[in-house]
């Protein structure tokens, strides 16, 4: 009996010390990061920016600067858009910056960009400036009214000055209506800018060289004079005696003995 009692005694305390020891284990719980990294729909991009890389097409080109009496002045776009469906009866002195691209032979239908047409078709009376010194299409261009007779004519015609073409240039006129679109005319004022936004300075005219001023001839000196002259042949006085003496007032007669 006591021996029975000894056995069980032992089965109990054995069966204490296992569940103890297994309430002692360490539990593994899902770590926080774990947690994280299995949420479906995180991939660590951000949504619509698959494949873009900066410096891409997706970003806008700079803006060229301007120099600060044209910062309030128009883009060809701005200005178009802006009066765009206006009436244009009414004056409207706007400044515009752009770059002369080619002129219209008569209609905007009729634009054209190179040389060789501008002056086949002899067009001297106008400019078509855009943003870009490379557009070629008519509908985002200006055209500028070059009247006969004005500064802007003579300098910034393609006929004669061929050079201009792709310059850019500041020009302050009226908004108005022309060949059927926003067009610039009667120019009052314009100026030549870089490409970098400055003011274009003109070039100075060459110097012509001086001459080198010719050496004077020197004088001649003087004679200097023989300090012991020759001595020349002695000459004597000479008295004339009148043969036939007369009367001298106030003196004698001088006879012969």
């Amino acid at each position: 009996m006591q021996a029975g009692y000894k056995f069980l005694v032992r089965m109990l305390c054995g069966l204490c010390l296992v569940g103890g020891f297994a309430a002692c284990q360490k539990v593994d719980l899902p770590s926080e990061e774990g947690e994280d990294t299995e949420q479906s729909g995180q991939t660590g991009d951000k949504p619509g920016n698959e494949g873009h890389e900066p410096g891409g097409a997706d970003e806008a080109e700079d803006e060229v600067p301007l120099p600060p009496e044209y910062e309030g002045a128009w883009t060809v776009a701005g200005i178009l858009s802006e009066y765009e469906g206006v009436d244009l009866d009414t004056d409207y002195e706007e400044m515009v910056v752009g770059y002369i691209v080619g002129a219209c032979d008569g209609t905007m239908k009729n634009a054209l960009f190179t040389i060789d047409e501008i002056r086949a078709a002899g067009v001297n009376t106008n400019l078509l400036i855009a943003d870009s010194k490379d557009e070629r299409d008519a509908s985002r261009c200006m055209p500028v009214e070059l009247k006969k007779g004005t500064d802007v004519r003579e300098e910034a015609n393609l006929v004669d000055n061929p050079e201009a073409l792709g310059r850019r240039i500041g020009l302050l006129g009226l908004v108005k209506t022309y060949f059927k679109v926003v067009g610039l005319k009667n120019v009052a004022y314009h100026e030549w800018l870089t490409n970098g936004g400055d003011v274009e300075e003109p070039e100075p005219e060459p110097e012509e060289p001086e001459e080198p001023e010719k050496p004077e001839e020197p004088e001649e000196p003087e004679p200097t004079p023989d300090p012991d002259p020759e001595p020349g042949p002695i000459q004597k006085d000479t008295i004339i005696i009148d043969s036939q003496p007369g009367h001298i007032e106030g003196g004698r007669s001088i006879g012969h003995k």
